[in-house]
Order: structure tokens, then C-alpha cells, then sequence
């Protein structure tokens, strides 16, 4: 028999976790998924309830086969027992609406109020609320009352991305589950097996890039983040030779044209810096597994080489923190790139 979790790459702690809760009879009536963005969280939940439904496996096993009729129709959003939310499209908070009905009908539909019902189709009723952390207060104080009685036979799982910015008395009353950044190969395959990118050295490229995170390595398909990667690339494969205030112009004449908005330019300006550290990183694992093509190494053998490219690759920290604190773009990028090009002059403190 097949099961629907082969879909699901990493993450094997987790469900392990939850394998040994089920059979033995102690699932929580709640829990938080919590973890970065583009890891995998939302589908893990959606497993989690596919397996509660599956009639093909048995009970009490967490598993899913994907063919019986639960699966098809949870499958095709149509398991009567199945609520799942989100923040709606162009929103910046989940409505109350959704988690406890309109203001006319309050109490007497929404979320809540669908757990509240038996299950018509299986043993349990099963919530997902997506970005949980993107509840207002009113929102979050009625989910709480279904938290404090929860429904017997209900299942609320919350995915977010942090949990401290969930109210205290909500993390009290569910369980803590943390997932962690998928490993590069994970992402590699993803972008593959879902025909984001042909290319299997571009999908390593990328992968490598991601953090983890399948949403960031699709924000690198963007055309224009490629150009700026290309750039960073080129312009840093000599940066001993590095002319600061040439690059640096450079790439924020680049980052301005490429930006709709100052808050784009500056997500687009922390790729920069994410590129440029990879560049470094890249410099670093060369000279680590002694690779004696490389310049530095010629120039300051691999102790003095690490340590310079270590004080580059905190200065790179320091301008993502302003950029990050709303210090203009240009003028962070102006002061870094000439810092930088200073310390490959004068090479680091313990080589003078």
C-alpha cells in the first residue's frame, strides 16, 4: 500500500512523535506546529488529519493510504469533518468571522462552533488554523474558550512561524511542536519533483540559498534576485580587487530598479547581503578542505584566510541589522562595501 506521506520531506522526529501518541491513546486535543515559513508545517497538519480519516489504515496507526474514499474526498476538500483556516488573501489578520462567526451569527458558526458538532464521518473532528499567530486579540480569546473546554472528540492544530507571538494562555493550553529547516537536499528534490526549476545544479544552487525553506528558494526564481546572485557573483569572484563605491552603486542602482517600495528594496537588500554571505561561505569551505588555488590561501594560508573572511562575514551581519532597522539601503551599503574593501587591503588584525 502506498501512503500519502511519502509526499512529505522531512520532518520524521515529528511524526514519530505523533505515531507513538496516537497508539497509545494520548493525542492532545491541541497543538502548535511552529517553525519557519516554506518548511513543510501545513503539510504535515494536513497529513495528521488525513491519517486520522483514513479508513484503509487501522486505527490508532498514522498513516494514509491516498485511495480510499476519506482520502479522495479529503482530498478534494469535501471530509465533512475537516475545518481548516487562514489568513484570507490580501489580509494582514485572520477574521473573527472565521474563527467564531459573523457578528449576527456569533457563537453559531466558524470554527468553534464546527468543532463543537460530533463527527459525522469518522471519529474525530479535525481543525488547522494556518498562521495561528496571525489572530487579532478577539480572535485569539475566542479560540480560547474551545481551548479551556475543548470538544471531546475534536483535533485543533495551529501552524505559525512563532510561537512567543501566540498569547501565553493559548501556548499553555497546546502542545509544542517545533520543526526545524529542511536539509538542502530536501529542497533540491522539491523544486525538482514539482517542476519549479529543471536545472539540477540550479535547484542545488538555489537549495543551498533556501534556508531551509522551500517559499525562500521560490522567491529566488524570481528573475530579477537571479540577476542580482549573477551579479554578486561576478562582482565578488576578484573581490580582493574590489572597487567599493563603483560596487556599491552598482547594486543599488540595481536593488532600486528591481523595487516597487522602500520595504521591497529592502527584503530585495537582505538578498544581497544573503548572496554576498554565501559567496564568503563558499571562500571558507574552500579554504577548509585546502584548496590551494585559491587566492587567499596563497596570500594568507587558511588561519589568517578564515579569520579575515570571518570579520567580512560579520561586518555583512551588521549592515542586514541596519537595513533591518530601517537605516536608508544605499547609505548601509555604501559604508559596508568600503569597510569590506579596507579589510582586504590591511588583511586581518592577527596577520599585521
Amino acid at each position: 500500500m502506498t501512503s500519502a506521506w511519502q509526499s512529505l520531506k522531512g520532518h520524521q522526529e515529528q511524526r514519530a512523535l505523533f505515531a507513538r501518541s496516537l497508539q497509545n491513546g494520548r493525542l492532545s486535543h491541541a497543538y502548535i506546529l511552529a517553525g519557519r515559513d516554506g518548511i513543510g508545517k501545513r503539510r504535515f497538519a494536513r497529513l495528521i488529519a488525513q491519517s486520522i480519516f483514513c479508513r484503509e489504515c487501522p486505527e490508532g496507526e498514522l498513516d494514509a493510504c491516498g485511495q480510499c474514499r476519506s482520502c479522495l474526498s479529503f482530498s478534494a476538500g469535501t471530509w465533512p469533518d475537516y475545518i481548516e483556516i487562514g489568513l484570507p488573501a490580501g489580509k494582514t489578520e485572520i477574521p473573527i468571522a472565521l474563527i467564531a462567526g459573523d457578528t449576527d451569527k456569533r457563537g453559531r458558526e466558524g470554527l468553534c462552533f464546527e468543532l463543537s458538532m460530533a463527527p459525522q464521518a469518522s471519529t474525530r473532528r479535525v481543525a488547522i488554523i494556518n498562521d495561528a499567530h496571525r489572530m487579532n486579540a478577539d480572535g485569539a480569546n475566542a479560540l480560547l474558550k474551545t481551548l479551556e473546554e475543548p470538544p471531546a472528540k475534536a483535533l485543533i492544530l495551529l501552524t505559525c512561524d512563532d510561537p512567543d507571538s501566540l498569547l501565553p494562555t493559548i501556548r499553555s493550553r497546546c502542545q509544542l511542536i517545533r520543526f526545524f529547516p529542511l536539509p538542502e537536499k530536501d529542497v533540491q528534490d522539491l523544486l525538482q519533483s514539482e517542476g519549479l526549476v529543471e536545472d539540477p545544479q540550479e535547484a542545488k544552487a538555489i537549495a543551498g540559498m533556501s534556508e531551509g525553506s522551500l517559499t525562500l528558494a521560490q522567491q529566488l526564481l524570481n528573475p530579477d534576485l537571479r540577476k542580482l546572485r549573477e551579479l554578486v557573483a561576478s562582482e565578488f569572484s576578484q573581490f580582493e580587487q574590489m572597487r567599493p563605491l563603483e560596487v556599491s552603486k552598482q547594486v543599488a542602482d540595481e536593488l532600486e530598479r528591481i523595487s516597487n517600495s522602500t520595504e521591497e528594496q529592502r527584503q530585495n537588500a537582505q538578498w544581497l547581503l544573503r548572496f554576498l554571505a554565501g559567496v564568503l561561505n563558499d571562500r571558507m569551505r574552500r579554504l577548509m578542505s585546502g584548496d590551494f588555488s585559491d587566492a587567499l590561501h596563497q596570500k594568507l594560508g587558511v588561519r589568517c584566510g578564515m579569520d579575515l573572511l570571518s570579520g567580512l562575514l560579520e561586518r555583512i551581519i551588521s549592515a542586514a541589522r541596519q537595513i533591518e532597522s530601517n537605516s536608508p539601503v544605499r547609505l548601509v551599503l555604501d559604508a559596508m562595501f568600503d569597510e569590506l574593501a579596507r579589510q582586504m587591503r590591511l588583511g586581518p588584525v592577527s596577520a599585521r
